[in-house]
């Protein structure tokens, strides 16, 4: 079994393979820790790891710009992190689970186990569909891509603070699944990254439109419930804040 462990604290990453250790003995092959994003991104192009264990906080860093990039459909992944109220975001990316720190041996077992049961369900899901082989093969893929623009571009459904996957899925008429598999391997991205791009780019319109009109305000308007989200999500896109894009075209 190979193993990867993203944390920013060398402590923290050697106890946890300690633990492992202690509990899987010989079934585990490798245990690779790596201290920043791009170390863990890196690495999961180009190797297989049957778990990733990562910290949602590394050196200030947000761990769920990793969740962005990767699918946690083919990447298994448990979240070990102090920062519980992280949790209900993090379960919406399909992590197998998330062991709040100071790890227990206990409550690392118990993950293992989760971990074993969802390898082997998703074996036996893969050999059911085996037959099929896509989710997709009865949807038409251009009536969906066309649903999807008038969504997002007409209706700008994104701008509701409670779209999920499972909410965008039903307004197309189709499994979460289904929608899942269609924007990773048809466009390339996750939902949450899909959902973002769209109300960043809402959000940057409206700062430019409306200059007389709060930050913060902007951030609700395009379908935001926390500020910490809009602010991390538009300088994630961006790579600057939203009140420096604001001055920045204000002075073009």
């Amino acid at each position: 079994m190979q193993i990867l462990i993203l944390e920013d604290e060398p402590v923290h990453a050697k106890y946890l393979t300690k633990l492992l250790t202690s509990i899987c003995g010989s079934t585990i092959n490798e245990v690779k820790h790596v201290t920043s994003i791009d170390e863990a991104d890196v690495y999961l192009k180009q190797f297989h790891a049957d778990i990733f264990f990562l910290d949602l906080n590394i050196f200030g860093s947000d761990g769920f710009e990793v969740l962005d990039r990767i699918p946690t459909t083919t990447i298994h992944t448990i979240i070990v992190s102090a920062n519980t109220d992280n949790a209900i975001r993090a379960f919406e990316y399909g992590v197998i689970d998330f062991i709040a720190k100071p790890v227990s041996e206990d409550r690392l077992r118990l993950s293992l186990e989760r971990h074993s049961l969802f390898v082997n369900t998703y074996q036996i899901v893969g050999k059911i569909q085996s037959n099929t082989k896509s989710r997709l093969l009865q949807v038409d893929l251009d009536r969906l891509q066309n649903r999807l623009s008038h969504l997002m571009e007409v209706q700008k459904i994104y701008l509701n603070e409670n779209l999920s996957l499972e909410v965008l899925a039903e307004e197309l008429e189709l499994h979460p699944r289904q929608l899942s598999e269609f924007l990773n391997g048809k466009k390339q991205t996750t939902f949450h990254s899909f959902l973002h791009s769209y109300r960043i780019r809402e959000a940057k319109d409206l700062l430019i439109k409306y200059p007389e009109k709060n930050v913060s305000d902007i951030g609700f308007e395009v379908g935001y419930k926390s500020l910490s989200s809009f602010y991390d999500a538009f300088k994630k896109e961006l790579k600057i804040t939203a009140s420096e894009f604001r001055q920045r075209t204000s002075l073009s």
